[in-house]
Order: structure tokens, then sequence, then C-alpha cells
């Protein structure tokens, strides 16, 4: 039997929960681990909101910069590599926060999924990235859905994403992602970050212009001449994929800011169906609050695992 013990604080973009988690961090001497999918690529650190080096030596972090702009992640290898980490820290007494806003990765981890192992599939990839060059991706999302249910909890406008849920339902595999490992036990404290709809978009904006002011453009720029491929994944990813159609000369400075602001939104919505209010697993946190509520639910928690 597989027994891991963890904290995980959840919540949509732009919540806090990288400052709270760092904070709880501090305070109980506890590492975390990433669990959004943005912060695995090297190199890729404005437009994602990545901590800081200053930040990460405040508290140990896994799973950040683990990955090359060329490199692909997926589920399995993910939840592979975060089980590692968290058996190998509950060797030795300690309890991980894993935080982040991919849903996949974070229920992955936490109800124990054992997804298959597909097989890329270069000229399957290769005709469906053709398709949405040639009719757009909304289009391309259209026509599958005709043929194959695609899960609309994931960011289907993220290409890399797409292609690889359409590989998956080619190959012949319509099962359950969902699947769980057998002798598996997960004893998680799970926190979630609560935010009204006016002040998260005011975050939201103030985080797009704060973004662009502190070079996000410039990182871009820097990027592609450094060799990075616009269609490698970390490229196809919200924010970015709109800092290329800038680059491209697709937008002007005023239609980026919106543009970034509606595809966040969407994530959002996306987030909202992987973290649902209603869903008994997971202690809410307000916003403005959210230490002070977190620090007395976590403490008492512990308490209890000491005792």
């Amino acid at each position: 039997m597989i027994n891991h013990k963890v904290i995980s604080i959840l919540g949509p973009t732009a919540s806090g929960k990288s400052d709270l988690s760092i904070k709880i961090g501090q305070k109980f001497d506890l590492p975390i681990i990433n669990s959004d999918s943005k912060l695995l690529y090297k190199g890729f650190d404005i437009g994602t909101a990545k901590p800081t080096n200053s930040e990460q030596n405040l508290v140990k972090h896994f799973m950040i910069d683990v990955l090359k702009f060329n490199e692909k992640s997926n589920l399995k290898w993910f939840l592979d590599e975060s089980r590692s980490i968290i058996s190998e820290l509950n060797r030795k007494d300690q309890i991980p926060i894993l935080t982040g806003g991919t849903g996949q990765y974070l229920w992955g981890i936490l109800e124990g999924w054992d997804p298959p192992k597909v097989k890329p599939n270069q000229e399957l990839r290769k005709i469906v990235y053709e398709e949405i060059e040639t009719l757009g991706i909304e289009k391309v999302i259209l026509n599958y859905s005709k043929k194959y249910q695609l899960n609309s909890e994931l960011d289907l406008e993220n290409p890399i994403r797409l292609i690889r849920m359409i590989e998956r339902l080619e190959s012949g595999f319509k099962g359950d992602l969902k699947t769980k490992l057998d002798n598996y036990n997960m004893d998680s404290l799970i926190i979630g970050l609560k935010i009204e709809r006016d002040q998260s978009d005011k975050l939201i904006r103030a985080r797009i212009k704060n973004m662009i002011s502190h070079g996000w453009i410039e990182e871009v720029e820097s990027l592609l001449k450094s060799g990075v491929d616009p269609k490698s994944p970390p490229m196809m990813s919200i924010g970015y994929r709109e800092v290329l159609d800038y680059i491209n000369g697709d937008c002007t400075n005023e239609e980026l800011e919106e543009k970034i602001y509606l595809s966040t939104r969407k994530l959002m919505r996306h987030q909202d169906n992987w973290f649902k209010k209603s869903d008994k697993r997971i202690k809410w946190v307000n916003f403005e609050n959210s230490f002070s509520e977190a620090n007395i639910i976590i403490s008492e928690w512990l308490e209890k695992k000491e005792n």
C-alpha cells in the first residue's frame, strides 16, 4: 500500500496560491511541489508568474524548470515524477504543499489516477497541426467534437493539449483518465482560495499590465532569438501565444492585454469546473484573509498528524 501525505493549495489564476504557499511553507517548514504545467519550463518566467529565485530560496520548490522548451509534459509523466518526490519527502517525515492551477495534475495526485500510456503519433500530430494552421483552432475543435467527446474542462485552444487529446482518442483509448491506482492511499488537506469575480478581474488586468511592463514581450523575443520554437508547448500556453501574435504584428498593445485577459477568463472557467465550490473535500478560505484562515486549518491538521 502506497500512503502519501500532502497539503494542497488550489484556486483560480491570480488568486494568490503561490504567495500563500510560500508563507505557509516558511511558517511550517514545508517544501512546495508545483502542479502548474506552465512552470515546468525553463526560461518562461514572467508570463507564468513563476516564483523568483529569492522566493524559491525561501522555501524548497520541486517541479519548476524541469523541462526544456522542446520537451513535452503529459499527465502520466507528471504524476510519476511527483509521486516519487512525495514518497521521498514523506520518507523524511516532510509533508509537501502541492500547489498550482492545472486541475488534472492536482486531482491526478490527490485521487491516485493511473492514466494510460499512449505513444506519440508524429504523423497524426503533423496533420492536426496543419489543420489548425489552415482552418483555425476553433474550427478544428468543432470538427473533432463531431467525432469524439472532447474534454471541455481542458484548455482546448492550446494546440498541444488539443493534439494530445485527439492522439489519445485516435489510438483507440476511450476510457477514463481517472482510472485509479491499486493499493494507493492519499491523506490530504485541500485548501481552496475563494475570490470574488470583480476583485479577480481587477487583479488579472493589473497582473497582465505588470507582466508586460516588466518585460514579458522582451522575454518572448529573447526566447525566440535563442532558438525556441514558436510552436513548442510552452509557447502555446495562455499569454505566450497572444504575445507571439503581438510580435508578429497581428494585434496592438491594447488588443494584446485584452486578448490575454479573455484567454485567462476562459481558463478560469475551466478551473471552476475542476475546483467546485460544492466540493466538500476543499476547505475554502477567503482571499483577503487567506494566510490567517489557512494557518488555523493547517495547524489543526498537522497537530492531529502528530498525535
